[in-house]
């Protein structure tokens, strides 16, 4: 084994800070496991493809759970996300092997929607990066460069959940690797002074609050309540929230927290949750920031309760659409009005997904788990799963995903988008700094992740969805939002609609599309606490309440 030296004490200060990181990740990780299982669970896994360039994936493949380190995996917003990654890469590797001679390459992994587990994984991106920081040189003694095995990392995709992503970046950060998340939209990552290598093709929560706001004073709600996910991306949206609302002489009737970073919540935290709300039975309209996985636990506890039609929702980009949500609980989710950042489909994804077998599909190595969940059987030889060992029926190998029996994610876009952003970043450094020649020249072997940031910030490209794409001043994705409804399109038969859109700062509903809510209602039910006096009356107000009082008669003159 030959000897190297290092020539900067920073990188030894640096690496000790990340194996505190990793330390502290592993702590939490075991400290709320239940007993093990006879197998391995989880399995440490990642998606690999070859390329002389490496971009690191951070995808939420599994659901969080409290009890053990990863649920159940996630269809959507993990598996689907994961393969839009990798159809993204197929589509752009034969034009830059065309245009610039070099290909890129993944190495993907999965985190569990868990910011310390994510941040466990994501140190596996910096093991072979050391090169990546200032002055540093690892060089054996007699002046040759020692083999490294671990795979140079020059950009991560992801991760999907805010608070991973913080928590990635302040790891990243350091070993100067950017970083493009797709689905992280809190308000706090747009501070570049904390987040410098952190860029996202989706907008900050900013303006979707902007947009809500909006909704609710179209609704001509006063009086309404507000659930809020713990974690940076619900705590940040509701202090945004709590302003704008007051400016607009909106009262927020209840406030109440979901359980996220501190775990997992139980049936008795939601339907102690959901009580709370119906105790101010006034304030019909609830808003809800918060994950797919916290929401479908509200509207389950909705339906034990028999409160179904006790509310009406204003939902987040993290619940809308998400068959998590609905799927089981459309009663209660009908009627839901509901923003998300405007996308379009990935051309050519759907096909491409629908075609996939655990036979053809090799390189996702939780396909398979994927495939049992989908048909709710056992894959023949597939490794056992806290999850898999209830299913009785064997896969025949002859199952067809359908277009009727898959739901897609309609946020794909910018995941594509980020893989997109940079392969045009690494063909702009190239152009420049190659000076035309084809593969890559030393300049970019390792690549230099302060002087890719700066290409990544000035990319301008059409995406896969046919989108023009660019950055803000914020390193964000453009501020546009589509505005979806959840409604029963015939006899117990309902969908997710598009009805308008938030662009510009303007909330525009389209003409043909009929807002309904429950029991075919087309007028929006009243969420206001008291009504105005008239000409002979005076307002009493209830103690502590600004948006609630008495009318009471006026005495002679007064």
């Amino acid at each position: 084994m030959p000897h190297y030296h290092r020539s900067s004490f920073r990188t030894f200060i640096l690496m000790m800070m990340a194996l505190t990181l990793l330390v502290i990740g592993r702590l939490h990780a075991t400290s709320n496991s239940r007993p093990p299982f006879n197998f391995t669970w989880p399995t440490k896994k990642a998606s690999e493809v070859e390329g002389d360039l490496i971009l690191g994936g951070l995808m939420m493949i599994h659901e969080r759970q409290d009890d053990i380190t990863c649920g159940p995996v996630m269809p959507q917003g993990g598996i689907q996300a994961l393969e839009t990654m990798l159809f993204t890469i197929d589509q752009i590797n034969p034009i830059l092997s065309s245009t610039v001679g070099f290909t890129i390459g993944a190495h993907i992994l999965d985190d569990c929607d868990k910011d310390t587990y994510g941040l466990e994984q994501a140190v596996a991106f910096v093991k072979g990066s050391i090169s990546n920081i200032d002055d540093t040189d690892y060089k054996c003694l007699d002046g040759t460069v020692p083999d490294v095995r671990n795979k140079v990392i020059s950009g991560v995709v992801g991760a999907s959940s805010s608070v991973t992503s913080i928590q990635v970046a302040n790891l990243l950060r350091l070993f100067r690797i950017p970083q493009v998340s797709f689905f992280s939209s809190s308000p706090e990552l747009s501070n570049k002074q904390r987040f410098e290598y952190f860029t996202r093709t989706i907008p900050s929560d900013h303006h979707q609050v902007m947009a809500i706001v909006q909704m609710i004073r179209f609704l001509k709600w006063t009086y309404i309540s507000i659930l809020y996910e713990e974690s940076t991306y619900g705590i940040k949206a509701f202090e945004e929230l709590e302003v704008l609302l007051a400016k607009n002489n909106i009262c927020i009737a209840v406030k109440e927290r979901l359980v996220k970073d501190s775990g997992v919540a139980g049936e008795a935290a939601y339907n102690g949750i959901v009580h709370k709300l119906n105790s101010k039975p006034k304030a019909k309209g609830v808003i809800i920031f918060g994950s797919d996985q916290e929401v479908s636990g509200v509207m389950r506890a909705v339906r034990r309760n028999n409160l179904t039609a006790n509310f009406n929702w204003i939902g987040s980009d993290g619940w809308a659409g998400r068959l998590l949500v609905s799927e089981g609980n459309e009663p209660e989710v009908e009627g839901t009005l509901a923003f998300l950042p405007q996308a379009h489909p990935v051309r050519g994804f759907d096909n491409y997904f629908l075609s996939l077998t655990p036979l053809n599909n090799k390189r996702n190595p939780w396909f398979i788990e994927f495939w049992e969940n989908h048909f709710q059987c056992r894959y023949p030889s597939s490794p056992p799963t806290p999850y898999n060992q209830n299913w009785q029926r064997t896969c025949t190998g002859r199952e067809k995903l359908s277009p009727e029996g898959t739901e897609f994610e309609r946020q794909l876009q910018y995941v594509s988008d980020a893989v997109m952003a940079f392969a045009n970043a690494f063909k702009d450094m190239h152009q420049t700094v190659c000076k035309g020649q084809r593969g890559l020249c030393k300049e970019m072997v390792p690549i230099d992740g302060s002087e890719l940031l700066k290409y990544l910030r000035r990319v301008e490209f059409t995406g896969l969805s046919g989108d023009r794409f660019q950055f803000d001043d914020y390193g964000d994705g453009p501020a546009r939002y589509d505005l979806i409804h959840f409604k029963q399109v015939s006899t117990g038969r309902y969908r997710w609609l598009r009805v308008g859109e938030y662009h510009s700062g303007q909330l525009k509903l389209d003409e043909n599309e009929e807002l309904l809510f429950r029991g075919d209602q087309v007028m929006p039910p009243e969420s206001i606490c008291s009504r105005p006096c008239n000409g002979s009356q005076a307002k009493k107000y209830v103690e502590g309440e600004g948006c609630c009082w008495t009318c009471v008669e006026c005495v002679l003159y007064q």
